[in-house]
């Protein structure tokens, strides 16, 4: 295991990260770098020790256990370790950043011509069964790419309307999540919350249901690729909302961001009355759908060229309160409460207060969404139905957003 790794920014080297001891990082910018990998590590600020690297180059990595062990036999390194697992599977991460051995040849994005393995669709089908045993799809090709996450997922690139696995370094443009037999209906789920959320003019990424032969699958468009006019494909830097707050846990309950937090941190952004609408517009969206799960690594800051930031689109949406062995709390509260089904009128008040929201203006929010949504999800939800991609939980969900969209207009 090397004791350095080549941090890069869309393919330039930007750092060093260092293993010291047998679990301490250390990362350092090279001279002459201008643009930063994080809000939470600036340039004047380096070198930075093993807490702020564990927060985030470890948010680069898949969080499930399973996952973890998975890569840490098929590259015999050790699970529990951020930086042998960047080692091994740092190549593709989530934004603009990469992580290689010191020696890796320098190959930025602008001269990268993409290369994309074809497969056919029972090839797929087995690569989605064989996700528990080979998180990632691992072992496939030269795949050494990283999503952050505790869902079994992969990154793929879509060519000609064809999925297949990115070759050769080539950054990925999709992310497949596959059905979860113990989640009934789950991505049906995903992509009824997602298209309805973008009918309510909430930014959000395309998102498409698909089969490969036995087995069904969302694929989602990743907001952090752009694909250019010469069908090359660059990396867009992002990082989450506890990357950015250098802040470890994802959930409020365990100190991890709260809805201060999350507010506070758009002040940083290029047009901060934006991205302080946005953020309120997906906290209604995300009580009205009955998301518990919308925590700071569900939130996403995005960079332009020019290193201006903006709000992400907002993804991993979904009705988690229809899964009865999925938790009612939500991951961060609202004025005082998590209880989605005990917060009142004092408590959207008292959010307001706290992050320096316009109450009125909330209520205009709250007012436009529950008169829309549920007729906007009725009319999408009419479309999946007709399609072979009905599931029985569209209903639930439907009955569980009218309900919630009813009792806010109650006590707003």
């Amino acid at each position: 295991m090397p004791e350095q790794l080549s941090v890069r920014m869309n393919g330039i080297p930007v750092g060093i990260l260092e293993q010291i001891g047998s679990h301490e990082m250390r990362f350092e910018y090279l001279q002459d770098v201008s643009k930063p990998i994080s809000l939470s590590m600036p340039i004047e600020g380096s070198p930075f020790g093993n807490l702020l690297c564990e927060t985030y180059f470890g948010g680069l990595l898949p969080e499930g256990d399973d996952a973890r062990k998975a890569i840490g036999r098929k590259f015999d390194v050790n699970p529990n370790n951020t930086y042998s697992l960047l080692a091994a599977i740092g190549h593709d991460c989530a934004g603009a950043v990469s992580v290689h051995e010191t020696e890796t040849p320098v190959t930025s994005d602008a001269s990268h011509v993409p290369r994309v393995k074809k497969i056919s669709a029972k090839q797929l089908e087995k690569h989605i069964i064989e996700l528990p045993q080979k998180p990632l799809f691992l072992g496939l090709s030269d795949l050494r790419l990283s999503l952050a996450g505790v869902q079994e997922k992969a990154a793929v690139c879509l060519i000609d309307g064809n999925v297949g696995l990115a070759l050769d370094g080539t950054p990925t443009t999709h992310i497949l999540k596959p059905a979860i037999d113990k989640y009934a209906g789950i991505v049906q789920n995903e992509y009824l919350c997602m298209r309805t959320a973008k009918r309510l003019g909430i930014d959000v990424p395309n998102v498409e249901i698909r089969q490969a032969n036995s087995r069904i699958y969302l694929l989602v468009e990743r907001y952090d690729r752009h694909v250019d006019g010469k069908g090359r494909i660059h990396r867009l830097h992002q990082e989450d909302f506890c990357q950015a707050l250098g802040n470890k846990e994802k959930y409020e309950r365990h100190y991890g961001p709260s809805l201060h937090d999350c507010f506070e941190l758009t002040y940083d952004f290029a047009r901060p009355a934006l991205a302080r609408n946005a953020l309120m517009e997906i906290v209604v969206f995300n009580f009205l759908i009955g998301n518990m799960d919308a925590h700071g690594k569900n939130f996403a800051a995005l960079y332009d060229q020019f290193w201006r930031i903006r709000q992400a689109p907002f993804y991993d949406l979904l009705c988690s309160v229809i899964y009865p062995n999925l938790t009612k709390e939500m991951s961060m509260k609202v004025g005082n409460n998590f209880e989605h089904d005990k917060i009142q009128i004092d408590d959207w008040a008292l959010l307001c207060k706290s992050v320096g929201f316009s109450f009125p203006a909330l209520k205009k929010v709250i007012q436009r969404q529950t008169e829309s949504l549920p007729s906007l999800m009725l009319e999408e939800s009419k479309q999946l139905k007709n399609s072979q991609f009905n599931s029985s939980i569209i209903d639930e969900i439907l009955i569980q957003v009218k309900l919630n969209c009813k009792n806010l207009r109650k006590v707003i």
